[in-house]
């Protein structure tokens, strides 16, 4: 099996659910595996009790060895802080850990931020071991669009960090992605196609599945209909997750305002910025609810109540290379999905006929693609969310996913052993 460091600035206790899950999953396919990262301070930018910020410490976290190093704590607001968490531990981990990424067959980067590859591209250098990149996030677009950072010191950093992203694409001996999207973007910026992979991330399955399977786990689950007083029957549609400007939710909640969809309800679950204003704009309609955030099973049994999950976001050129969680909660859940987005989001939809999409923005095509979901017999909808839970299953599952990355970091690590039982044959030669 190859010995893998897992290389993420992110990791559990922090409520992050992707990187722990797949340091387990490649755990489960045998592979050795250390996890290089950071000092745990996500998501309120102070450090967690029983550790310190500016400690070297190694542990055990779900049967993983975890070798932890210093940051500068923070996750506000300022670029200034966030550019000092960021670099700081990227600093720290490239000066820290080359003792796991040593000895390792392959370092494997879970890249966000884009910083998380120096101590693996330090690694190469001095070592020799190969890193595979694993892309959650395109720089510098993403911090950009984010507004992150602007005006004339922006423009500076904006060429400094497209070329630090750009030469640790250029050592990299792989480079997975999220989307196919994604991995068109990168092939037009220099990536070799046959360097590139798409493997998609996954869901906690353990959550998702069908809705009878999620009442069976918890058979005193109040529905999602009971919970916002909606007749059992009537079509629900519901948006669960961060209401910010990156969702653009105010055209959703006005196509439900429309008089022509008054044949469905709109619940939104979870809380964010635009939250407050989203409520102002929906006054006393009595067919848009809103629910303050619950803990993920409790979510994972209200998708699976609802007729229809939507999936939200801005109509910004990052957005349509991405592919956000909830598509894949959403087929790993059985239900028919209204994606309001452009891109990679709304064509998997498409092409698998397992829902309907519509602009973002656009009221006029949101009304219609909820008149299409509405419309549709009880069957039809049933086969739509069929349909995408297929889709999940053969193409964006964890075992897929595992199956895909442990392929790809086999092949970095056969070929880094062929290369040092070469230099050793070369040195025994020698003497």
């Amino acid at each position: 099996m190859t010995r893998i460091t897992y290389v993420c600035q992110w990791y559990s206790p922090e409520p992050v659910g992707i990187p722990p899950s797949i340091a387990q999953a490649l755990r489960a396919q045998g592979h050795p595996l250390t996890v290089l990262t950071g000092v745990p301070n996500y998501p309120t930018g102070r450090v967690m009790p029983g550790h310190r910020a500016l400690e070297c410490r190694t542990e055990q976290v779900d049967g993983l060895t975890v070798r932890r190093t210093p940051l500068y704590p923070s996750h506000d607001e300022s670029a200034l802080r966030r550019i000092l968490n960021y670099g700081s531990w990227a600093l720290s981990a490239t000066a820290f850990g080359q003792g796991a990424l040593r000895t390792a067959d392959v370092a494997l980067v879970y890249s966000s931020p884009a910083t998380a590859a120096l101590p693996a591209l330090a690694a190469r250098m001095l070592w020799g071991t190969p890193y595979v990149l694993l892309i959650q996030d395109v720089w510098p677009d993403s911090i950009f669009a984010s507004g992150f950072l602007g005006g004339r010191s922006g423009r500076v950093a904006l060429k400094l960090v497209d070329r630090f992203v750009q030469w640790t694409y250029s050592k990299a001996e792989h480079v997975a992605v999220i989307s196919p999207g994604m991995a068109t973007l990168l092939e037009s910026r220099g990536v070799p196609a046959d360097k590139l992979s798409v493997v998609y991330n996954w869901v906690p399955e353990e959550d998702a599945g069908p809705s009878d399977e999620n009442s069976a786990a918890a058979p005193h689950h109040e529905t999602l209909q009971a919970r916002v007083g909606v007749a059992p029957g009537v079509r629900t549609f519901l948006y669960a997750g961060n209401h910010g400007k990156a969702q653009a939710l105010e055209a959703l909640v006005r196509a439900f305002m429309d008089e022509r969809t008054d044949d469905a309800h709109l619940v939104l679950l979870g809380s964010g910025i635009t939250k407050e204003g989203l409520i102002a704009l929906a006054g006393e309609h009595p067919r848009i609810h809103f629910l303050d955030p619950v803990d993920r099973s409790t979510a994972a049994n209200l998708i699976g109540d609802a007729n229809v999950s939507v999936v939200a976001l801005a109509d910004e050129p990052l957005f349509a290379v991405t592919m956000p969680s909830k598509v894949q909660t959403g087929f790993a859940s059985g239900k028919p999905l209204l994606v309001i987005a452009r891109g990679d989001a709304a064509a998997v939809v498409d092409q698998a006929a397992a829902g309907a999409s519509a602009g973002p923005g656009d009221v006029e095509a949101i009304v219609k693609a909820i008149q299409t979901l509405t419309s549709l017999p009880a069957l039809e909808l049933d086969a739509m969310g069929s349909r995408g839970r297929q889709l999940y299953l053969s193409q964006m599952a964890r075992a897929v996913g595992a199956d895909r990355l442990s392929e790809i970091l086999n092949g970095a690590g056969r070929r880094r052993r062929r290369k040092l039982t070469a230099q050793t044959q070369r040195e025994r030669n020698f003497a």
